[in-house]
């Protein structure tokens, strides 16, 4: 579902939250995973321009890489899960995986930088149907809001442009390889550099949590 403008006003109001998002990190963690599907967990440290998203807000980054999919990393609080196959065959696996993880993770709020995820997710939810996959329980897909970080929808923004429009400190995380190419995604895939693609993503997360707390929140909070 696609979030306008009042809702990005309703939704940064109900951010902060009584509860904190230790709890749902450890349900993740408990969470039963196919044996194809890989998962990688990193903890976030805070550094001088980089403050971890609080453990009150209830938020998430989200951001798939390959086309198709075969990659999905999600940062919570100070928590990173990095969710992969390693074989394009294995990917209705991952797909159920994404859907079982967002299910027991839907009371958070979703950003991405672009309108990507929210589209690819109701393709992933598409194509299993058309697979004959019974995913009756995960109807929520259909309507599944992932809010878009983009400055203006208007004009294209590209994610470096983004970041250089925040500060000078803020550049630390575009040390990426990728950060102007990720099309060579589905290349290193091709080739197993399954490395190189995690830390890809997992800058591409922490750049999405940068331009949330430092740009998306401020505007639209009241």
């Amino acid at each position: 579902m696609e979030v306008n403008e009042l809702q990005k006003y309703l939704l940064a109001n109900r951010i902060q939250s009584s509860s904190n998002s230790v709890s749902l990190i450890k349900k993740l963690e408990n969470l039963e995973l196919p044996s194809n599907v890989k998962c990688i967990k990193k903890e976030v440290a805070e550094i001088d321009h980089f403050k971890i998203v609080p453990e009150n807000y209830k938020i998430a980054i989200i951001d798939f890489e390959g086309s198709p999919v075969f990659l999905c990393g999600i940062l919570i609080h100070n928590s990173i899960r990095i969710y992969y196959i390693e074989k394009i065959v294995d990917k209705i696996d991952l797909y159920l995986t994404i859907f079982k993880i967002l299910k027991v993770a839907c009371d958070l709020i979703f950003f991405s930088f672009s309108d990507h995820e929210r589209i690819e997710l109701l393709n992933l939810y598409r194509y299993l149907r058309v697979q004959e996959i019974d995913v009756s329980e995960f109807e929520f897909i259909i309507t599944f809001p992932i809010v878009n970080l983009q400055k203006n929808k208007s004009k294209f923004e590209s994610l470096q442009e983004a970041i250089y429009s925040l500060n000078s400190k803020a550049t630390a995380f575009t040390g990426d390889a990728l950060f102007r190419n990720n099309k060579l995604v589905n290349t290193l895939f091709t080739y197993r550099k399954f490395d190189e693609v995690i830390s890809h993503n997992i800058n591409c997360l922490l750049n999405g949590a940068l331009l949330f707390l430092k740009r998306w929140y401020k505007n639209y909070k009241l």
